[in-house]
């Protein structure tokens, strides 16, 4: 999955914390705490999207083969809170998908500015060389490049292609208000917040674990199921449902029957 990977600075085998968690862990090779590390980052990063871990230290040694990791973690400010509702600090920095977003923007704007600066210095070379200008060449049905960033698809393993999910409630809120059955004023930036939220804390998957191949389905129906509870609860029709028939057709009142002078 494209989400199957964690972000570990360069600069991290070689700062203090690791190398204070080698003394304690008594490691002669500081790179054996890295591996530890990294498979206790990348174990948090399947089980937590707050960095909020509510287990023990016991656990989490076993989770990376090594008795005392835990405590070490503690030792070095790696790891803090109480058995039980543990805290990784600055958990959103490195891991969740926030911070994978932010990661390759950040590699796909460095790898622009160098392909634009390598574009600059050839096109500085072909005009030193070549004094004459050169013919032009027409060329016919040649599709637009495909630039790295307007690729809203990932493939999976399964050769399946996923969509890009949502960065902000903003691009959900919109989606829904163009729907046919949704929410109204307030309520409709309430049901995309809820939506968001959902969807975030399970990693944009069904109910069966599999990652969402399109989240616009899912939100349609959501909307729509929120707009009848909405309606239902306050006795009213359903956004956008205004013109619909009813159902039931009051009976005349037999008053006049029985009236007399």
């Amino acid at each position: 999955m494209a989400g199957d990977w964690i972000k570990v600075e360069r600069a991290t085998p070689d700062k203090p914390e690791v190398v204070k968690l080698a003394e304690i862990l008594h490691m002669d090779d500081p790179d054996f705490v890295l591996g530890k590390l990294w498979r206790f980052w990348a174990w948090a990063d399947a089980n937590t999207q707050d960095g909020i871990l509510k287990t023990k230290y016991a656990h989490i040694d076993r989770v990376v083969y090594c008795p005392g990791f835990a405590r070490g973690l503690v030792s070095v400010g790696w790891l803090q809170g109480r058995e039980g509702a543990l805290v990784i600090p600055n958990f959103d920095r490195h891991n969740g998908n926030s911070s994978k977003a932010r990661a390759l923007e950040a590699e796909a704007k460095r790898i622009r500015r160098s392909l634009k600066g390598q574009s600059d210095n050839a096109s500085d070379i072909v005009s030193d060389q070549s004094p004459t200008p050169c013919p032009t060449v027409v060329r016919h049905n040649v599709r637009p490049e495909k630039r790295r960033e307007d690729n809203t698809t990932t493939t999976t393993t399964t050769g399946r292609e996923v969509c890009q999910f949502p960065q902000d409630v903003s691009e959900i809120d919109r989606f829904m208000a163009a729907q046919v059955l949704h929410p109204l004023g307030d309520e409709l930036t309430r049901c995309a917040e809820r939506f968001f939220n959902e969807q975030s804390a399970v990693g944009w998957k069904n109910k069966h674990g599999i990652p969402l191949t399109d989240w616009r389905p899912l939100a349609r129906q959501y909307a729509a199921t929120w707009a009848r509870n909405n309606a239902a609860e306050a006795g009213l029709k359903p956004a956008n449902a205004a013109g619909t028939a009813s159902k039931s057709t009051p009976k005349p009142s037999r008053r006049n029957e029985f009236w007399t002078d």
